[in-house]
This record gives C-alpha cells, sequence and structure tokens, in this order.
C-alpha cells in the first residue's frame, strides 16, 4: 500500500514538471506568434492559467516566475541587445494573475455549481487579475522604471504612454489608461482559454 502510494506520487509530481515545463514552451510560442501576427495583446498566460486551475498555486507560481526572465533573455538574444533586469519585474504581474486565479477558483463546488456560476466566476476572475496586472505594471512603470537606466522597450504600453503623456497625462495615467482595454481584453481571453485547456486535462486524466 505504501509503495503504490509512493508511486502515484512520484507519478504526480512528475505529470506536474511535465505540464510547468510544457507550460512556459507554450507561453512561449503564443508569444512569439503575438509578436509576429502585431496582435495588440499579450496572450502570454493562457497556459500558466490552465496550469493553475489544473495543480495549483505553486506550479502557476513557478511557470509565472521562469516565464518572463526566460523571454526576457529570448528577446534580447534576437534583438542582439544587453539583458535588462527590469523587465523580469513583469513576473509580478504574472505571479498576481496566478494568485488571483487560484484564489478564486479554489473552492471547487461553487465554482462548478452550475455553467452559469463557473462563467460569472471566470468573468470575475479576468477582471480581477486584470485589475491586478493593471495596476501592478503600471506601478513598476511610473516608480520603479526610473531606477532602471534602460529596458527592453518591447512592451506595446510604451508607445502608447508617450502619447498620453504628450497630451498632458501624468505619468501613472499614461501608463494605466493604455493598458486597461488591453489587459481586460487579454484576461478574458487568456482565462477562458485557460479554463478550456484545463477542461481538455481533465478530460484526457479520466479516459487514461
Amino acid at each position: 500500500m505504501t509503495n503504490t502510494l509512493q508511486s502515484e506520487k512520484h507519478k504526480s509530481l512528475r505529470t506536474t514538471i511535465f505540464l510547468v515545463i510544457a507550460a512556459i514552451i507554450l507561453n512561449s510560442v503564443f508569444s512569439f506568434a503575438n509578436a509576429i501576427l502585431h496582435i495588440p495583446l499579450f496572450l502570454d498566460t493562457v497556459f500558466t492559467v490552465a496550469i493553475t486551475f489544473y495543480c495549483g498555486l505553486i506550479p502557476g507560481i513557478i511557470v509565472a516566475i521562469i516565464f518572463n526572465p526566460l523571454m526576457t533573455l529570448v528577446w534580447c538574444i534576437i534583438n542582439n541587445t544587453d539583458f535588462y533586469i527590469y523587465d523580469c519585474l513583469y513576473a509580478i504581474c504574472g505571479i498576481l494573475i496566478v494568485v488571483v486565479t487560484w484564489a478564486l477558483s479554489r473552492n471547487k463546488n461553487e465554482f462548478y455549481f452550475n455553467r452559469t456560476v463557473t462563467i460569472l466566476y471566470l468573468l470575475i476572475i479576468s477582471f480581477t487579475s486584470a485589475f491586478a496586472s493593471c495596476v501592478s505594471a503600471t506601478i513598476l512603470d511610473t516608480f520603479i522604471r526610473p531606477f532602471f537606466e534602460r529596458t527592453l522597450g518591447l512592451s506595446m504600453i510604451d508607445n502608447l504612454s508617450v502619447s498620453f503623456q504628450k497630451l498632458k497625462f501624468s505619468v501613472f495615467l499614461s501608463y494605466l489608461l493604455p493598458r486597461i482595454p488591453i489587459t481586460v481584453l487579454d484576461r478574458i481571453i487568456c482565462t477562458f482559454s485557460g479554463f478550456g485547456i484545463y477542461r481538455l486535462l481533465v478530460r484526457e486524466k479520466k479516459t487514461c
């Protein structure tokens, strides 16, 4: 009995590690596709959300922590630029998205009460994580960024913020206002897509 339990734990751990690695790789693929297609969204947390739904808080945070610095490094290599530590700090936004997603979906009895309730929960997760992401990223850009001499500057928000500053908006609002519609739409797409992938994983597990 003990050996069986240990075997199941090892199998579960191996599955979790595999899914974490897969989530990081697939997030990267989505990020590259987004850059190539010039879609005005981020779309790089779909699998972060999926892994959080399926595996829980810690695996989701691991994906969020690793993904952002990894993509910063990759973009620096592609653009032949220096590695900028500041751009890694956006991992904080990913971590907050994971925490919000996990916290609002952990009560499975309420979350799956019926389809309408599930959709409402997903919308709440989308808007709450959008708020957390918007505010944290704006705080970083407004108050932390000035301490760094240079950044990679690949964010679509950078160009939009310049336009708002020319209109005499404060630095904080110049980063916040253009970020709101982009982030809200991004969070809705990523949350619902991530949940769909989670449901596929659950269905696949049941058939195994």
